[in-house]
């Protein structure tokens, strides 16, 4: 979708919310992050010989993991929780729980931040686990500029190489196929195109295994092929083993669709819905732990969806996480998984960073999945795009 002229920024509505102030980025640069190698104040305590106070639980040194007004991801009690990611708190103090609906609400902490290509209009984006390389679809932003779909050192993010789309295409979702089908060969990326039917499998070619690293687009056109939607916007691998060969697509609807890339043709949908209300805009979409995740236009929020029924069964709220990297260009929206380390990346349209991120334990806590649908579920409508 192209930039709009002006958007109001999440941080902004959370302070509204909350009547509290944010902390700046200015602040967050001074603490001690991922994003500097300086010496900590704990080795300088040693070499004073002054006393070195006991480690802060997360919840104390959260200004670059938890937005204003979310639940503490401690117990009531002080007790640090030590389960695993998108795991339940199941000993906090008892509290109202939406146990019927099942939904859940997580906040995030960064692990590692990387460079990213500002002039990157981000619309589709993976991790290739076997070269350790992110891939990367990008629009036509600034008007004129042609499309790409790009190889990214992930730790550097240097463009290693990329091929550009005929200019009449806005490049869109992005998704790598490993299987060989009628409509797209193996080893391909899958790049949508926004407000057409339009797609592009651009055919990778594999050193083989003296030289993993070595993979780059083959010589030649593009192969292009067509899906029956009118429009393309996030994209994606089925999370189901016997669903080989068809791709999740959404398309600026609250619908998920199931394309055959064997039958050339849409197989099923699924209406993605939370507490009763449908939810329109997911956008740039991800397979992770079995799940299909997906960022909600215009929000700093990712849903995290099943693929058989559409329900919500999270949300995760990443609040401020544009603020973290200087406010830097336009929304969020761009999910990767690295399954074989099990890492997660997210960045933005024309972000500056990419980063590296850990997700919290999910809260069915009233309050907390209260907080989530308002930061989270999807506007009705989206005008400036051209969806009213």
């Amino acid at each position: 979708m192209k930039k709009k002229k002006k958007e109001k920024g999440v941080v902004a509505a959370a302070k509204e919310e909350s009547g509290e102030e944010t902390k700046t980025f200015e602040v967050a640069q001074k603490q001690k992050t991922n994003f500097e190698t300086t010496t900590t104040t704990k080795e300088k305590r040693k070499k004073t010989g002054q006393k070195i106070p006991p480690p802060k639980s997360p919840t104390q040194n959260s200004s670059l993991s938890l937005p204003s007004g979310s639940p503490a991801l401690t117990s009531k009690t002080g007790r640090e929780k030590k389960s695993g990611p998108l795991e339940r708190d199941d000993d906090e103090e008892e509290e109202e729980e939406n146990t019927e609906e099942g939904v859940e609400y997580h906040t995030y902490s960064i692990v590692n931040s990387y460079p990213h290509d500002e002039k990157a209009f981000t619309q589709g984006f993976l991790f290739h686990a076997p070269t350790g390389s992110a891939y990367e679809s990008t629009g036509s932003v600034p008007y004129g500029k042609a499309s790409d779909v790009r190889r990214v050192d992930i730790e550097t993010g240097a463009v290693v190489e990329k091929k550009t789309i005929p200019k009449a295409s806005f490049g869109e979702g992005l998704v790598f196929m490993r299987e060989e089908t009628k409509n797209v060969k193996r080893n391909s990326l899958v790049q949508l195109t926004w407000k057409s039917s339009k797609a592009y499998a651009h055919k990778i070619k594999d050193g083989g295994d003296d030289d993993s690293n070595d993979v780059s687009f083959e010589e030649g056109d593009e192969q292009t092929f067509y899906t029956d939607l009118r429009d393309g916007w996030g994209v994606t691998t089925s999370t189901k083993k016997d669903r080989e060969g068809i791709i999740v697509i959404s398309n600026g609807t609250a619908h998920l669709t199931l394309f055959d890339l064997n039958k050339g043709q849409s197989v099923g949908s699924v209406t993605v819905h939370d507490n009763g209300v449908e939810q329109r805009f997911p956008n740039e979409l991800e397979a992770v732990r079995g799940e299909i995740w997906a960022n909600i236009l215009e929000k700093e929020c990712v849903a995290r969806i099943d693929e058989l029924t559409g329900k919500v069964l999270g949300w995760i709220d990443f609040t401020g996480l544009k603020k973290m990297q200087g406010n830097v260009g336009n929304v969020m929206n761009g999910i990767a998984y690295d399954e074989q380390h099990d890492r997660i990346f997210i960045t933005g349209k024309q972000w500056r960073r990419v980063f590296e991120v850990k997700i919290s334990k999910g809260s069915r806590k009233k309050r907390a999945i209260e907080l989530g649908r308002k930061r989270c579920q999807s506007p009705k409508s989206l005008p400036n795009y051209g969806y009213p």
